[in-house]
């Protein structure tokens, strides 16, 4: 069987993307699924977001992340970042929330520029939502195919 050139052009392009995702994944990156209404305007239940990695040094106030609380992985902004004991934290807030999200105490007290708000502890922290110019890359409406499944 001969392949056309066509053939070996999607051929080409199936092996660099599945090289491309395998490195992706290797160096920390990921998906996550939108859930949830506190992140409107700018996501909506079922958006897909890429995930990156990125050191708690590099991660700053007004970018989005994905922190474990418990058994449940949440979507926020950074509101505040503050340093306890060498350890990085973060409080966050939903942008369609009144107020921030509770961290863990034990690990980030409460920092002096924002009394009663733990942080969330650099460790819970997943990744960073890929930005471009501040906006967040996202693909609407397939996050909602895990969404369903994980129901």
């Amino acid at each position: 069987m001969k392949l056309t050139r066509q053939d070996k052009i999607a051929v080409a392009l199936t092996i660099a993307l599945i090289a491309a995702y395998i490195a992706f994944r290797l160096a920390g990156g990921g998906f996550a699924a939108v859930e949830g209404r506190s992140m409107e305007p700018l996501l909506h239940t079922g958006d897909l977001v890429i995930l990156v990695k990125k050191d708690p040094l590099n991660i700053n106030v007004g970018d989005i992340i994905v922190y474990r609380s418990g058994a449940k992985f949440v979507i926020h902004r950074v509101i505040h970042k503050y340093e306890v004991d060498g350890r990085h934290c973060f409080v966050t807030k939903g942008d369609n929330n009144w107020s921030p999200d509770m961290g863990d105490p034990r690990k980030c007290p409460p920092s002096p520029a924002m009394p009663g708000v733990a942080g969330h502890p650099e460790e819970n922290i997943v990744g960073v939502v890929l930005s471009i110019n501040k906006a967040p890359l996202k693909i609407p409406y397939i996050g909602g195919i895990t969404l369903i499944i994980k129901s």
